[in-house]
């Protein structure tokens, strides 16, 4: 096989509409329990955030509000499958967010060992949270760049708007 043949093979896999659907669920899933686990460690995210040295502690504290809640609403609306390019290109920046801020670190030489990612459910190294955090960029974009919208709400709700048709309520 020719290598135009592989990358044609590849594209075909990137842009499959249940590798977008995986996607999706495994960026909603990391989402949504990240947010859970961090919503009653608010404090303790807020000091995290401050660790790096990267904003005032007033925008550490306003980002360690709503980052949680956030994550979550992102989580639920990738399931659902309702504004999927908008809240791909969100969750797409709030991860390139933790990226950058790890990457800061590291440059800096900032002794955080341990990633407040998914609060005190799981313990992860800042290194292997950033390993994580691109994996969950790479998911971000897969979705973003996606064509397709299979299984969610959003393209169904669409083609019963171009349709002319009601939704029915239950």
């Amino acid at each position: 096989m020719d290598i135009i043949a592989r990358v044609k093979n590849i594209g075909r896999l990137l842009l499959h509409p249940y590798l977008a659907l995986v996607s999706r669920m495994s960026l909603a899933g990391v989402f949504i329990f990240a947010g859970i686990a961090k919503l009653h460690y608010i404090d303790t995210l807020i000091w995290e955030i401050d660790q790096y040295h990267i904003l005032p502690h007033s925008l550490a504290t306003a980002y360690g509000h709503v980052l949680p809640s956030l994550e979550i609403a992102l989580g639920i609306l990738l399931v659902v499958g309702i504004f999927l390019r908008i809240s791909a290109s969100v969750s797409a920046l709030v991860v390139l967010s933790f990226i950058i801020a790890k990457i800061i670190a590291l440059v800096r030489g900032l002794d955080i060992g341990i990633c407040g990612c998914f609060g005190s459910a799981v313990t992860l190294l800042s290194v292997h949270s950033l390993a994580i955090d691109f994996v969950l960029l790479a998911l971000a974009l897969q979705i973003l760049f996606h064509r397709g919208e299979f299984l969610s709400l959003g393209a169904w709700l669409s083609a019963k708007a171009r349709s002319g048709e009601e939704p029915r309520g239950g």
